[in-house]
């Protein structure tokens, strides 16, 4: 089985309907975003804060449809305190944690660049320490944090 965060669109949900056609259960984690928090923001496009926005539910019923297996969560990958509960979650809905695939981003439209706009003309703002600790708590902490629990899961079932 495998778990896939940032799963509720673009290249998530991609890899979670893909895993599913090789026969692989799938619990796909995602965040949903307010579109309203940006609203009138040229840095997130309307179409790009609606993808945000919604639920993996869309990619859970594809993959039934097709034949797969699938469930769907939402966890905030920036609390440390979320990874245990994804795995938890995995392993009742479909057994051990055989596959994950980190790919969540907290991006945000930021720079450390003097330039307003970036090579798409999307608006930037300088990095600040908040912009950093969200990008690095859903790109670096997390990761690292999903791949020790899933190593120390792997290990305690005697899995090789």
């Amino acid at each position: 089985m495998a778990l896939v965060t940032g799963a509720n669109q673009g290249i998530g949900a991609a890899t979670a309907v893909a895993l599913a056609a090789c026969g692989v259960a799938v619990l796909l984690a995602y965040k949903r975003l307010d579109p309203a928090e940006h609203a009138g923001d040229p840095a997130f496009p309307e179409a790009y804060g609606r993808l945000r926005a919604r639920d993996a539910q869309e990619v859970v019923t594809r993959i039934r449809r097709e034949g797969g297996r699938a469930e769907h969560v939402e966890a905030d990958l920036a609390g440390a305190d979320a990874v245990g509960g994804l795995f938890d979650r995995a392993e009742a809905a479909f057994g051990p944690v055989e596959i994950l695939v980190n790919n969540a981003s907290g991006w945000l439209a930021d720079t450390f660049l003097p330039d307003a706009r970036d090579r798409f003309g999307r608006a930037l703002r300088p990095v600040d320490a908040d912009s950093h600790d969200r990008q690095f708590a859903v790109d670096v902490r997390a990761p690292a944090l999903l791949i020790a629990e899933f190593a120390r899961r792997h290990v305690r079932r005697g899995a090789t």
